[in-house]
């Protein structure tokens, strides 16, 4: 877990885009996934994935009006900055992630399928 905290809170945004351009965290408490992806200086990108295709993306304001390109997956997104969230929070997020395999409870996550914006580039 050391090792965990310190990419997120110390990690550069180069290790962070290796590869697809994103990291997941699994746990076997449950079939859930959480993925990161950082886009310096807006912090991370966190989706919470289920087995069913029901989704969740963090969200820190209700503006989606400013954007930015990111690699999800090896393809780019242009996602609203009002689903980053900063370093401090993602860890909070990833450890009660690992305790129970849920979403924190610290962030305000919304269903990725209702939000209004286009994940084109």
């Amino acid at each position: 877990m050391e090792m965990l905290q310190h990419l997120i809170l110390q990690g550069s945004e180069e290790y962070w885009c290796i590869g697809s351009g994103e990291g997941s965290v699994e746990t076997e408490l449950t079939a859930n996934a959480l993925s990161l992806i950082l886009k310096e200086p807006y912090g991370f990108l966190l989706l919470f994935v289920t087995p069913s295709g029901n989704d969740f993306v963090s969200i820190s304001s209700t503006d989606l009006s400013t954007t930015v390109k990111v690699w999800m997956g090896g393809n780019p997104w242009v996602v609203p900055t009002a689903f980053f969230v900063s370093r401090p929070k993602a860890w909070e997020a990833v450890e009660e992630f690992c305790r129970s395999g849920q979403m924190s409870k610290s962030l305000k996550w919304g269903r990725l399928a209702e939000q209004q914006w286009d994940f084109g580039s």
